[in-house]
């Protein structure tokens, strides 16, 4: 790999990386949730949490 192309690569790297460090400074308290995703009404959210639960629990009761 040529310098120059090595060059072009770390200036690509560092452009995403102040865009990413911009995001997170940036952000109010809480702002996290939304970078990942995750919101108060989210059914799908809602659903993992249930079944996850009910993962939880089948695994207990048959480990008992």
């Amino acid at each position: 790999m040529s310098t120059e192309m090595l060059e072009q690569q770390l200036a690509v790297l560092q452009q995403r990386l102040e865009t990413l460090e911009a995001k997170t400074q940036s952000s109010p308290k809480g702002a996290w949730r939304e970078l990942i995703g995750w919101e108060k009404d989210d059914e799908l959210f809602r659903d993992a949490v249930r079944l996850g639960a009910e993962w939880r629990d089948k695994a207990n009761q048959e480990g008992r």
